[in-house]
């Protein structure tokens, strides 16, 4: 197959749901993109090498675990796309809404703590969604803990940038930490 030009890439559903879930999670795996676009790993990590080979996203390995996101040209591509859709009459789900995404109360947040703010944020907003499915699939305990399990990594790596970090991290941050770490324990260990 001829290598098509990049902008058909982006007319379709599946790449482009890809890249705004990769723009969403900020640092993810396939296996999440997968499951985000509704889609088979192979048909993904397809996606997602074309898009590597595009300078839209970039791959990195840590131990055994490879992560997928952005480079700067795929940050201005789903900025472009937004735009796109929205001026096409679409409406993008709440949670990809840039909006929503940056409201915090009080004063303007540094950037450190906008980052982390950002990270707990979609990760609660993931958490909460995937156990709405459980509910709604009426999952026992184990499939919960099975879905939900691995989000602990993440809540974990929050937690080690909180500690880490150089610069104080806002109190209203810390706060949406441990309510999310809060929420988190007790949908992990809510009994089906």
């Amino acid at each position: 197959m001829a290598k098509e030009n990049p902008e058909y890439l982006f007319l379709q559903e599946k790449p482009t749901l890809a890249l705004l879930a990769i723009w969403f999670y900020g640092r993810t795996y396939a296996s999440v993109i997968t499951k985000e676009i509704n889609s088979t790993f192979a048909h993904t990590t397809k996606i997602l090498s074309r898009m590597e080979e595009d300078g839209l996203v970039v791959f990195t390995v840590e131990g055994r675990i490879k992560y997928v996101e952005l480079t700067e040209k795929g940050h201005n591509v789903v900025s472009l796309l937004k735009d796109l859709i929205i001026s096409l009459g679409g409406e993008l789900p709440d949670e990809y809404d840039l909006e929503s995404r940056h409201e915090v109360s009080g004063d303007e947040l540094d950037p450190t703590s906008a980052e982390i703010l950002d990270r707990i944020n979609k990760l609660r907003l993931k958490v909460e969604s995937i156990y709405k499915g459980l509910v709604d699939s009426d999952a026992d305990t184990e499939t919960a803990k099975r879905k939900l399990g691995p989000f602990s990594r993440e809540l974990t790596m929050i937690g080690d940038a909180i500690d880490s970090s150089e610069t104080p991290v806002a109190d209203e941050v810390i706060s949406a930490f441990d309510a999310t770490r809060e929420v988190f324990l007790s949908l992990l260990n809510k009994n089906g």
